[in-house]
């Protein structure tokens, strides 16, 4: 036996194998299937199903031509295959409330007493009505997305509190606050220990002066002699370098690429900012944002809705999305749809291209099913119409469906396009603020000063009263050092001319000083002699030069 063959032997020697029997058990299955497939089709085309649906804009709808109830959407378009394929007639009969489970009037209620065959509607598969009805293969997994009005700016914030979170400003409001104490503590406790080192034990204010001085790039004129206050004023240094470094590089990407954040990022921010919010009359979120009245765990996360509304969702986006301010849960393709509707509107008025887009869709989803249609119990043909439902879905039909008349580009996006703009006067509006309020402060400091000035002077005006009249006898005597004139007592003064110092250079001519030497630098004349310290220094000879080092020295 050859290699090939034992490879073989072993293979179908292992349980996965199937033998003879197996194989003749498969096709006696598989012929008795095919077998009931064929009869099960045959009693089809001899009945007359009654059709139940959920009013769902693109989804499912119905028209109503002379009396007769006609189906609309992607439901029915499926629905319509299968009538093709099998032969049979149906006839539409709507439940009272449009709604799926939420209420005794709804499609569950007419499921469950058969007085409906299915439902020809995209209906999510919720566990709580499994034991009332029964659902065919998940036809797709359903997304209920948030639909809002585009906000004029970005969540993130604009101008100058952009680049940092509120959690980053506190922090570095903190550390302004802390530093210099910590500083002034550090180098007190350092002269304390160490009383030997040469070390200059600077005051608070002025700690603190250098700490918000060096936010603001300023200079310092403190000298710190030890190693330990030097490296506490280099790592201020470093980190405010650091700091500012990425402040403004992050200033710069936020007042000059429009990249968009929204103010909610996760569901929860609905309920936990309290947004008001809307949905249709018998969706999903109906079904599982409330039990028995009470809240469930969605419900507690979102909050409860403004309104569940029977309206179309044009309506509620111009009465309560555009108006209002509010949010429109709602299917992801058909909030698409809305937004492509609404886009198109505009572009026929001829709106302005930056004017279009003024709604946007949420990136996450807030709550997410399969869904399928739904069986009443024991419903005969519901092999059949399985068998089909599930070649549709794996061949990529109802996908196709679904987004049929959509463009393949994205519809509004969040970002509308991370290109360069120019700044905008908001931008700079807290700038504004704050040099107005700066102005403020000091306007109202200065007030202040003078006020205390004026609640003092009274008191000095009494207390050297008498003390002026003595002076006023007295013999003053008040030096002007910019001329040579002596003022006595006090003003009209009577001055008297004083004889001003003789020159240098007959001071310093020679033979009076040996070490006196004449010098011609840059063109001028200079007398250059060593002074007592042992440094050289030079005299100018001419005016101007002459005159004005005569008389500051």
């Amino acid at each position: 036996m050859g290699l090939i063959e034992i490879v073989l032997a072993t293979l179908c020697l292992n349980s996965t194998c199937l033998l003879d029997e197996d194989l003749t058990y498969q096709d006696v299955s598989v012929n008795t299937r095919k077998m009931q497939f064929a009869q099960l089709a045959e009693e089809l085309r001899q009945e007359n199903l009654i059709i139940t649906t959920l009013k769902n804009d693109r989804l499912s709808g119905i028209l109503k031509d002379n009396g007769t109830l006609t189906g609309t959407g992607v439901a029915f378009d499926l629905l319509n295959i299968l009538q093709k394929k099998f032969q049979f007639n149906y006839t539409i009969v709507l439940p009272k409330t449009n709604v799926w489970g939420s209420q005794k009037t709804g499609i569950l209620n007419m499921l469950k007493e058969k007085r409906a065959n299915l439902s020809a509607a995209f209906l999510p598969v919720l566990t709580q009505y499994s034991t009332d009805v029964s659902y065919s293969p998940s036809m797709d997994t359903g997304e209920w997305v948030v639909l809002m009005k585009r906000p004029q700016e970005s969540a993130t914030g604009s101008g100058l509190l952009a680049p940092f979170t509120l959690p980053v400003w506190l922090l570095i409001l903190l550390s302004l606050v802390v530093v210099g104490p910590v500083i002034y503590f550090i180098i007190y406790l350092q002269s304390k220990l160490c009383p030997d080192d040469q070390n200059k034990v600077f005051p608070l204010p002025a700690c603190i002066w250098f700490v918000y001085g060096a936010l603001l790039k300023q200079g310092t004129t403190l000298n710190p002699m030890t190693d330990s206050s030097r490296l506490l004023f280099s790592t201020w240094w470093i980190f405010i370098t650091i700091l500012t470094a990425f402040y403004t590089a992050n200033l710069t990407a936020f007042l000059t690429l429009s990249k968009f954040t929204l103010p909610i990022t996760e569901p929860k921010d609905i309920g936990a900012k309290k947004y008001k919010w809307v949905t249709t009359q018998g969706n999903a979120l109906e079904d599982t944002v409330t039990t028995d009245g009470s809240l469930t765990d969605i419900g507690n996360m979102l909050g409860k809705p403004y309104r569940y509304l029977d309206q179309s969702d044009r309506t509620i986006l111009k009465q309560y999305v555009d108006r209002r301010d509010m949010m429109f849960i709602r299917e992801k393709p058909i909030v698409e749809y809305v937004m492509y509707d609404d886009y198109k509107e505009k572009t026929r008025n001829q709106i302005e291209e930056p004017k279009r887009c003024t709604y946007v869709i949420t990136r996450f989803s807030i709550v997410s099913f399969s869904r399928a249609f739904a069986y009443s119990k024991d419903f005969k043909y519901k092999m059949l119409f399985d068998s089909t439902i599930q070649h549709l879905v794996e061949s990529g039909i109802i996908k196709y469906k679904l987004r049929e008349e959509l463009p393949d580009t994205e519809i509004c996006p969040l970002n509308l396009g991370n290109k360069e703009r120019q700044l905008r006067n908001q931008d700079l509006m807290m700038t504004y603020e704050i040099v107005g309020g700066g102005f403020i402060i000091s306007a109202v400091i200065f007030v202040i000063e003078l006020a205390v000035k004026r609640s003092h002077k009274p008191k000095q005006a009494k207390t050297s009263g008498k003390s002026n009249l003595l002076l006023n006898q007295k013999h003053t005597i008040h030096v002007n050092i910019n001329n040579n004139y002596e003022k006595f007592g006090q003003p009209p003064h009577n001055a008297k001319f004083i004889t001003p110092p003789p020159s240098y250079h007959t001071l310093f001519n020679p033979p009076n000083n040996e070490n006196l030497k004449k010098k011609n630098i840059n063109g001028r004349e200079y007398w250059v002699y060593d002074s007592l310290g042992g440094g050289t220094k030079m005299i100018p000879m001419r005016t101007p030069s002459a005159l004005l080092f005569q008389y500051t020295h």
